[in-house]
């Protein structure tokens, strides 16, 4: 499995099963965010943190892509997914949306746009997770204090920081040494993408991949 990082809460997904390649996307965002998102991506799943689809400049997108914006399980191509919404958490009709994605025998969390703590019904719908992809920067999302409390409910293996300050970025942001510092102890490991397999996911300790936005 391979993951990319584009900017914000946006995700590539790269995974094998069996002879099949599948590709999953996670929101796009458009280009008065300060950052320019490519336009060459063709994935086979689009999957999309809030449920309102006019937020995301989905003709930014290439081909004809599968796209998820409510709870439910899905499969395609071989990705399976579970959107999640507590419907006691809120009262709106149109809100964020969390996922689990299953691949390769490995499981990911997808906290997308998330602005709060999750509510116990998110957590045991979640399960065991082994990569958690989660917002840190604060702002609309998580700041990094909520974030770490986060991680320490559902405790993952490798966490993936997404929606943090980068260059050329409109929205005021922390960084992602702020987050670090906030989680104390932090086995990091910055990279242009990851690559990994199930036998390859820490088991003494957490660790937190960054990734350059590609």
């Amino acid at each position: 499995m391979q993951l990319f990082w584009h900017g914000l809460s946006s995700i590539r997904i790269e995974a094998k099963f069996a002879d099949t390649a599948s590709t999953l996307l996670t929101d796009p965002y458009p280009n008065d965010t300060g950052l320019r998102f490519p336009r060459t991506l063709a994935p086979d799943l689009l999957v999309l943190s809030h449920q309102d689809r006019s937020r995301f400049p989905l003709d930014a997108v290439e081909g004809k892509p599968f796209i998820i914006s409510d709870p439910g399980e899905y499969e395609v191509k071989g990705m399976f997914v579970r959107g999640i919404q507590d419907p006691s958490a809120e009262t709106e009709k149109l809100r964020n949306v969390i996922y689990r994605f299953d691949a390769e025998g490995m499981s990911l969390a997808f906290l997308g746009q998330l602005n709060r703590q999750l509510t116990s019904y998110e957590v045991e719908q979640l399960g065991d997770i082994d990569i958690l992809l989660l917002p840190v920067g604060g702002g609309e999302t998580l700041d990094s204090k909520k974030a770490s409390d986060v991680i320490a409910e559902i405790e993952p293996r490798l966490v993936i920081p997404l929606s943090y300050d980068i260059p050329g970025l409109k929205a005021k942001l922390a960084s992602v040494d702020v987050f670090c510092k906030q989680l104390g102890g932090c086995k990091r490991e910055d990279a242009p993408k990851l690559k990994i397999i199930k036998k390859d996911l820490p088991t003494d300790e957490m660790k937190i991949v960054v990734l350059e936005r590609a």
